[in-house]
């Protein structure tokens, strides 16, 4: 069950994706639709910045909104002003890689490596080598560094995040609702790098935009409601 402040959550940001979603095909590369989508982070933000948590986790995890808000600032509204440029897409990246690296510690409690965290980190492995060599032909020496960190953290913080599941230090629901929060996060990410940094993809794609942004508010909104969640440990951890 969900209390209310969830259930909120989700009547308000689940809409406001398919909000977003219409938008971006009906009125493609509109600043007003990109004041829209800065908008909806920067509230989701401050949701979880002002509501009461009840475990240090939870508190770790607001963090990484933080560096959220400061991605979308350079990769959505900015770009109000400017065409996005690589400058600007490399400081979005930095804040993107250090929310995720708020969220690892987190996700990674009872840390151990059995048959379950292998066989998941068999198609995350396939998916970060796939992208690195899908782009790499096309960067220089310091963009393949970066992409190659940026990748590495991604993929490490969803696997972390699937995880969870087997390793019981968060309820069965709050588990589940990280990993399908990191999942989303993971796809969204994909295509954005793709989308950057692979010149045969075209700038802009109304199906592509719909990727990114179907899965990029609903994770995020999902790892705002186990900021929510009244008891997302288990009962024996401390």
């Amino acid at each position: 069950m969900m209390n209310n402040a969830q259930r909120i959550l989700l009547a308000i940001y689940l809409p406001l994706t398919f909000l977003i979603l219409t938008f971006d095909n009906l009125y493609p590369v509109s600043d007003a639709v990109s004041y829209l989508k800065f908008t909806t982070m920067f509230t989701l933000f401050l949701s979880v910045t002002i509501v009461r948590k009840n475990t240090r986790e939870q508190k770790l995890m607001t963090r990484a909104y933080f560096f959220l808000v400061i991605a979308d600032f350079f990769m959505v509204f900015l770009t109000t002003f400017d065409d996005l440029n690589l400058y600007l897409e490399g400081l979005g990246g930095v804040g993107f890689l250090l929310a995720y690296l708020c969220l690892i510690p987190v996700l990674q409690k009872n840390f151990k490596l059995g048959k379950a965290e292998i066989i998941t980190a068999i198609p995350i492995a396939i998916i970060f080598l796939g992208i690195f060599l899908l782009l790499q032909p096309y960067l220089g020496l310091l963009f393949s560094i970066g992409i190659f960190i940026f990748t590495a953290v991604l993929c490490y913080m969803a696997w972390a995040a699937i995880c969870a599941i087997f390793r019981n230090y968060y309820t069965h629901k709050t588990a589940c609702l990280i990993a399908i929060a990191a999942i989303l996060m993971l796809v969204c990410d994909m295509f954005v790098v793709i989308s950057i940094f692979y010149p045969p993809y075209p700038s802009f794609l109304p199906w592509s935009e719909n990727i990114i942004w179907g899965s990029y508010v609903p994770g995020w909104t999902l790892l705002a409601v186990v900021i929510n969640e009244e008891n997302p440990k288990n009962k024996y951890i401390d």
